[in-house]
Order: structure tokens, then sequence, then C-alpha cells
């Protein structure tokens, strides 16, 4: 199947390789009502017990990607970006957060989302790629790397994702005690959002700290696990995990109050959840490194885990790295 085909289509999922087993999957006809299988929805400002659910007719394709790749101008307003971490670190100190993560919303170009998804797959193709068109007109581009949760039977399995640094910098992200602590932290309100719809004591981390290597971009990943308690569904879990702890901070209420107060605009789709849901199996990938149609382009949000020990200048530094999974340069045919 092209690439290009897909624009003609008024509605459709088109899921990448770590939804469908390592295949894109293309669900169509996209209608709001809950099935089987069940694509599921939450936008970041979304109660997390009341996600869009959407039947659709599911196949597994060999994607043929037949648009060129090409670069697109974006820019990412920064004004007022260090007075909201000074903010964020005030708050802190005053015990009100741990950590908040921060977000801004770049402005893309003029493109199709062929060409969107093109570029964000030029140099491999992200675990959690994504084409959405909804029924109701609203339409996203993702890359995301992050798994959110999946389920397979009673085994439940969340990748919290936390610290960033440019691909040459491997030691640095090793080493830092920053990122390490912000990790920990979401690792912590991750284990504890999943013992609400797990057995008592399931819930583990069964791997405190690894790196995930990028074309753009190296990531820090932890694993936390846990056993579903019975009657616990893949949409109970949803519930308790949305909005993801990787894309709020700690602990998550007061963070979200944090952003609500120094974010303009809502995220929408970006830092939302997206699934795959057959019977007791599912898939949730994260929403990040996402591009949501706006008037005149897109909209692509990047942001970061501010803590105490956070420089405003370094974690502007981060954003731009995660930039990266839109705008690097297109390497030269000759």
């Amino acid at each position: 199947m092209r690439l290009s085909s897909l624009e003609a289509l008024p509605s459709f999922a088109l899921l990448g390789p770590g939804f469908g087993g390592g295949r894109f999957l293309l669900v169509t006809d996209l209608a709001e009502a809950g099935g089987d299988p069940d694509l599921v929805f939450a936008p970041f400002e979304a109660d997390g017990r009341a996600p869009r659910r959407m039947r659709g007719s599911v196949q597994p394709v060999e994607l043929e990607i037949d648009v060129a790749p090409r670069p697109i101008a974006i820019s990412l307003p920064a004004e007022g970006y260090r007075e909201a971490v000074a903010r964020i670190r005030e708050a802190i100190e005053a015990g009100d957060v741990y950590q908040v993560c921060h977000c801004l919303l770049a402005r893309a170009g003029e493109a199709s989302g062929a060409e969107i998804l093109a570029l964000m797959c030029r140099r491999g193709v992200p675990r959690f790629a994504s084409w959405v068109r909804l029924p109701w007109g609203e339409e996203f581009v993702s890359a995301s790397p992050e798994l959110f949760f999946e389920t397979d039977g009673r085994r439940i399995h969340s990748e919290p994702m936390k610290g960033t640094a440019r691909p040459d910098a491997t030691g640095a992200l090793e080493a830092s005690e920053k990122d390490r602590a912000e990790l920990a932290m979401i690792t912590d309100l991750v284990r504890n959002d999943l013992a609400q719809v797990c057995r008592a004591r399931s819930v583990r981390v069964a791997c405190a700290r690894r790196i995930v290597e990028l074309p753009y971009a190296l990531q820090a990943v932890s694993d936390v696990e846990g056993e579903l308690a019975p009657g616990a569904t893949p949409l109970a879990a949803l519930a308790a995990l949305h909005p993801g702890g990787s894309v709020t901070g700690a602990p998550k209420r007061a963070a979200l109050s944090m952003i609500r107060e120094l974010e303009p605009r809502p995220r929408g789709a970006y830092c939302g959840s997206l699934g795959l849901v057959a019977g007791d199996r599912s898939v949730f990938a994260l929403l990040i490194r996402t591009a949501v149609r706006a008037a005149g382009g897109w909209a692509y949000g990047v942001g970061s885990g501010v803590v105490h020990d956070s420089d405003a200048d370094l974690e502007l530094e981060e954003l731009q790295t995660k930039l990266g999974a839109l705008w690097s340069p297109i390497p030269s045919s000759t």
C-alpha cells in the first residue's frame, strides 16, 4: 500500500510496528462506537475514564513510503520559557511539586500528513509511528518512541521515558544525576498508578533505567510491570494511568495544575494516548513527538521535565534535540 493513497480517505488510523507486532496496521471506516478491536484515543486534557472509542476495519499492510520527505519550516516560540522554569522551581522549593513537564508548541509549515510521516520515517520507522485522521476532522501524525502501556492477558507493562540527550552524549546521560532523578520520580508515579488496577504487591520495577537510542536523541527508560486485578480491563488501566506521568510530572494532580497555569493552549492530541484493544490484549502509545494539523500548518509539541536542578538554557537545548524528530537535515541523494 502506498502512503500517498491514504490522503483520499475521510478517516483512518495508520499504526506503526509497535502496535502491530512489527508490521503496520491500517484501520479504516472509523466510527465512534466501542468494538473489537477497539481504537482508543484520549487527548491530554481528556478524562481517562471517558476516551473516544472507535471501531473500524483492521488489516496489516506493507507500507510503501512513496512520498519524498522535504524540509519543512519550523519555529519554536520560547517567550516566557525561562520565567516558567523559574516559577516551577519556586513551587518545588515551596514543596508544592517535585517535577513538572513543561511544554512548548512549535509551528511547522504547510504540508500533507503523508509528507509529515515520510519526514518522521526518513531515518527509520519510529516504534509507534502513526497517522490518524478522525471522523470529526482532527488529524495528527506521531513519531512516538514511548510505550504508554501494553496488556497481554493479566500482564501489564509500562515504559516511562524521562531523560534526553544528543546521540553523541551517552556518557553524559548515563552520569546525569538530574536525569536519573527525573526518571525515578516518574517511575514511582507510574508504579503507584498501576497499583490502582493491579493485584496487591504485584507491581514491580523490572528495570530502573536503560538507554534507548533514537536517530536524533538518546532516551532513558524504565520498565514497570504488574498483574491486573480480576475484572480490570485495558480501559480501566487507561483510566488509572492517563495522562501519562512522563508528560505531567509529580505529584500528578499538582503538576497538572501548574501545566494549566503556565501553558496558554491545550495540548490536545500531543501528550495524549492512542491505543488498539482486542480482548485482553492492548497496546497504547504516549503521543509525544506528535504534530497536530492546525490552521496554516502543524503544531508540534516538545517538553521536558523541570526539577529543582533544572537550568532553563539546558532545558531549551533538550527541546531543540526533540525537534530533531521533525526537522533534522535530510541526507543528500548525491
